[in-house]
């Protein structure tokens, strides 16, 4: 058909190469915009699990500090006894408001006892 120099066949043939062509030109347009999708995909997917990690890093130590405090003043206040059973019993605590309160018992309480009695209903 190729040595015929019709306009019919030259049209018909120049209509198939470029559909051809086109269809082509799309499907390495879609793989690249996947390929290209993915990457920022998972470049945005680091960044933003890089971030939440910083944010719970930081509530973690800020925590783990304010268990840390609680402790030494139930150490100072009622003895070494009852600030070894607070440790466990806080153990996992990381509400601020938990552990605002812990200290205010501390502060209220008048013995070790009565404080890790309290605390025991506290943290259940």
């Amino acid at each position: 058909l190729e040595d015929l120099e019709s306009p019919i066949i030259e049209t018909i043939w120049d209509k198939d190469y470029r559909a051809e062509a086109r269809e082509q030109g799309l499907a390495e347009g879609r793989e690249e915009g996947r390929e290209q999708g993915h990457k920022e995909g998972r470049k945005q997917g680091r960044e933003e699990g890089r971030e939440q990690g910083r944010k719970e890093g930081r509530r973690e130590g800020e925590a783990l500090g304010q268990r840390a405090t609680l402790v030494r003043q139930a150490r100072r206040k009622f003895g070494a006894d009852t600030a070894e059973r607070l440790a466990a019993l806080l153990e996992g605590v990381s509400d601020p408001e938990r552990t605002a309160q812990v200290a205010d018992l501390i502060i209220d309480c008048a013995s070790g006892p009565d404080l890790l009695d309290q605390l025991e209903r506290l943290v259940r």
